[in-house]
């Protein structure tokens, strides 16, 4: 957890969008981790393994959230916490990171996955291949493709300024 937990829980948290949430789901991975340990046989980096169990992890949060969300009505959804960055993950351009967070919310889970794996933590395809169990050249491809996706979809929340 010493060597890992910084980066699995910067996952969560960036997957997620909520502080309270990602700490609840880092916890169940390495507590998933520490149960499942005599089971590892050593076909990945365990820094790969981890990474696939918060993987499964995030994508059962946010399932849930989702449920959870549409099932508040009326006056309990004033109640909901806001998702969004907190006040110390503000970078100088508000408005361009506010565009990037609700646009990379567009994109589908599987593709927001390999891009915060990519991008926030330096997978390589290969690594990210066993981590969500695809092909090296398909996720490559989900990274090409959301690039320009994300470039217009900020573009035009910015009114195409940067």
């Amino acid at each position: 957890m010493r060597r890992h937990g910084t980066s699995v829980f910067r996952y969560c948290r960036e997957a997620l969008r909520d502080k309270a949430l990602a700490e609840d789901v880092h916890q169940q991975v390495f507590i998933a981790a520490f149960r499942d340990l005599p089971r590892f046989n050593g076909r990945s980096t365990v820094r790969t393994w981890l990474f696939a169990i918060a993987r499964h992890r995030v994508l059962d949060a946010a399932k849930s959230r989702r449920r959870a969300l549409s099932h508040v009505e009326g006056d309990d959804a004033a109640q909901v916490p806001d998702p969004g960055a907190s006040p110390g993950e503000r970078m100088d351009d508000a408005r361009l990171l506010e565009a990037l967070f609700d646009c990379m919310q567009k994109l589908a889970p599987h593709v927001l996955t390999a891009l915060l794996l990519r991008y926030q933590q330096g997978f390589t395809f290969e690594e990210m291949a066993e981590v969500c169990n695809e092909k090296p050249g398909t996720l490559q491809a989900q990274v090409s493709r959301a690039m320009p996706a994300l470039r217009t979809c900020i573009e035009t929340h910015t009114g195409g300024t940067r």
